[in-house]
């Protein structure tokens, strides 16, 4: 490994500034094979980032869990929402739970507040209205990561097909499970519990 900065493009360098990354968050894990061989010793480093070995498209700019952040900028919010602390809450509505976070480590009332209104807004999420928090826990990290976990551990108990508005944007509803209350409470525990 090497010092980044002398093995950056000119292009690599400027889409690193156009994301409002630095060329100290990346770390030069050239020749190591895949994610699986450098993944926890980046992680460890407290590295997000990595000049890894180029992707289909020809770019080298990628996450430590591999995914290409030139190829899709997404990335880069998927990786910062996974490690950053959060507010991670379960909300329900007649037989259906839904279980999200907000990355925004104040948690405020008025912070939930807003986010059940959007939940009831534009027709309502999932296409229900009648949205309640029922519990929320404060995360200090690897917020993204807890609500993967408990994800999949309710995984038996979601919703496909059902969709919701957004910003008069159509979009599918992935966090919307037909559970109990305490199936995803249980849930949220454990995965906060494996997690962090």
């Amino acid at each position: 490994m090497s010092n980044t900065t002398n093995i950056l493009t000119t292009e690599e360098k400027a889409f690193i500034k156009a994301q409002g990354l630095d060329t100290s968050d990346f770390i030069d894990v050239r020749g190591m094979g895949g994610p699986k061989n450098y993944h926890d010793m980046v992680k460890a480093k407290g590295y997000m980032y990595v000049i890894s070995n180029y992707c289909t498209q020809g770019h080298r700019l990628k996450t430590r869990s591999g995914r290409c952040i030139i190829c899709d900028t997404r990335n880069i919010a998927f990786q910062k929402r996974d490690s950053i602390g959060g507010t991670i809450y379960i909300a329900i509505s007649g037989k259906y739970c839904k279980v999200g976070i907000i990355d925004n480590k104040r948690n405020s009332q008025d912070v939930l507040s807003h986010r059940e209104f959007q939940m009831n807004s534009e027709g309502g999420y999932g296409g229900r209205e009648g949205w309640k928090m029922i519990k929320s826990w404060n995360v200090e990290r690897d917020l993204g990561k807890v609500e993967r976990e408990a994800h999949r551990l309710l995984a038996k108990y979601k919703v496909d097909g059902k969709s919701y508005m957004y910003s008069y944007e159509r979009r599918n509803a992935q966090e919307l499970f037909e559970c109990s209350i305490q199936e995803a409470l249980d849930a949220v525990k454990q995965a906060m519990k494996t997690t962090l």
